[in-house]
């Protein structure tokens, strides 16, 4: 992968069709650190799920809610949302507009 790219020229797949629907990535940079450009369709979203390795959601715009155990919050540009290692967690589009975000998957 180059070090500087456009985005534009990446193709959107399907991300975690297991545990998700309508929900797009684009890998930007995958070496121990996992950080992917995600969007979701108005109504996309994840099941509640846990994963071996750990996150943090950067959200960049649309509207939308994500939970951590038992903390909810409303999912807008200038959220950050940490989840641990084998933390119960799930996000979703409940806006009209995609709902934009960087994720990164951190190794435990």
């Amino acid at each position: 992968m180059s070090n500087i790219f456009d985005t534009a020229t990446r193709d959107w797949e399907n991300v975690r069709p297991d545990v998700a629907q309508g929900v797009f990535g684009k890998t930007l940079y995958d070496d121990k650190v996992k950080v992917v450009l995600t969007r979701l369709v108005p109504g996309g979203k994840f099941v509640p799920h846990r994963d071996k390795y750990g996150h943090l959601l950067i959200f960049q715009s649309g509207e939308g809610f994500a939970r951590v155990g038992d903390q909810r919050v409303d999912a807008r540009a200038g959220v950050v949302v940490r989840v641990m290692p084998g933390e119960e967690h799930e996000y979703g589009n409940t806006g009209n507009h995609e709902l934009v975000l960087i994720s990164l998957n951190i190794p435990a």
